[in-house]
């Protein structure tokens, strides 16, 4: 379908679930395709790079110091929030600065022409256009008009990059009047952030995950799948904790880079990020952040790891390759999803290999060569 096509489609649609003429009329001109958002949909960072090369990226010595001060400059919003939402000052300062760099970079892109581009992309349509009748929501609203509303490529707007929806359903007010979180104090950005974690499950004083060092022999695959346990729990199987760390909490383990890189156990406050960025590297960076912003160490990733990620080809070569061998993947668009984690299982296992369901250069290298 070409965008033209979309677009008609889209607006006659619109006007199906409500929308108004007046406001189509207004928001139409900006319907356009956005070159930014159709290049960077296939080159997402989080999805490109290895974990240890992200995390060198996101939590940089600078980001850090910068954190930190931004810490102490809006002391007083961070009180608040930790008193109102019981949300660790720490975890809502990393968002904020992995998303805007503490406001610094909030993005110049028309949301509504990013969102119409990748909505009309298609593959993940769906979302996309619910994120641009949730746009349309705050122009008939009154609150931006489609000229005020910039953002990233992706359509995320303001000092925490909430996407438009966001905005609709947990934007609040630090100040009792109507969430502003484009203005250039970040206190309903920060404060409309911490009651998102609140409503996605966030759990005062648990933390978001640990790393952990696995026992050798390991059975990955029965690790991975345990259902959440207990700090005590970890330790009989062998999992061994890198810190002294005595809060209770159930956890459970990843291997977000593979069986070469770091092993996690996540509590359920991991999952409350991912509903920010739904990229388990995303929420280790965020927690890390986090981590190290009130003093913690740096990650320390054992040698033997992958040099790079795989290039959107490779995936899709990885998906194909696999459907052809009988392992279906449920389609090869080049990104991995739990469809194909599953067929890198049964493939591995297969194969009498460590069942960590990654797809890496090992297992590439593997395949081309069959």
């Amino acid at each position: 379908m070409t965008f033209e096509s979309w677009k008609s489609d889209f607006l006659s649609r619109a006007a199906a679930y409500g929308v108004s003429p007046a406001i189509l009329t207004e928001v139409s001109p900006y319907l356009i395709t956005a070159q930014k958002s159709a290049q960077a949909d296939m080159v997402q960072p989080e999805a490109r790079k290895t974990l240890q090369h992200y995390i060198d990226l996101t939590v940089s010595t600078a980001r850090i110091a910068e954190g930190q001060a931004a810490l102490q400059k809006h002391a007083e919003i961070f009180d608040q929030i930790e008193a109102d939402y019981q949300v660790d000052r720490h975890v809502v300062a990393a968002i904020w600065g992995l998303e805007s760099n503490y406001g610094s970079i909030r993005g110049d892109v028309p949301v509504i022409s990013a969102l119409a581009t990748l909505a009309a992309q298609g593959r993940r349509a769906a979302m996309f256009e619910a994120q641009l009748l949730a746009a349309f929501e705050i122009v008939t609203r009154g609150i931006k008009s489609p000229d005020q509303m910039l953002g990233s490529w992706a359509g995320a707007m303001g000092h925490t990059q909430f996407m438009p929806k966001s905005y609709i359903d947990f934007a609040v007010s630090a100040r009792n009047g109507r969430p502003d979180i484009w203005a250039e104090d970040p206190a309903d950005a920060l404060v409309s952030t911490a009651h998102f974690l609140v409503c996605h499950g966030w759990k005062p004083d648990v933390p978001w995950g640990r790393a952990v060092q696995l026992p050798e022999p390991a059975d990955l695959h029965m690790l991975r799948h345990l259902p959440p346990r207990s700090q005590g729990g970890w330790a009989r199987l062998g999992v061994r904790f890198m810190d002294d760390d005595q809060r209770t909490y159930d956890s459970k383990l990843i291997l977000p880079g593979g069986v070469n890189s770091l092993a996690f156990v996540v509590s359920e406050n991991f999952n409350a990020l991912l509903g920010y960025n739904n990229a388990q590297s995303y929420a280790i960076a965020l927690g890390h952040l986090s981590d190290r912003l009130q003093g913690a160490p740096a990650l320390h990733f054992p040698p033997g790891g992958d040099a790079r990620g795989l290039t959107q080809a490779e995936m899709k070569f990885i998906q194909s390759r696999l459907t052809t061998l009988g392992f279906d993947t449920i389609g090869a668009d080049g990104f991995a999803g739990p469809n194909t984690e599953i067929a890198i299982e049964a493939y591995q296992a297969a194969q009498h290999l460590p069942v960590d369901g990654f797809a890496g250069l090992s297992l590439l290298k593997r395949l081309q060569s069959t």
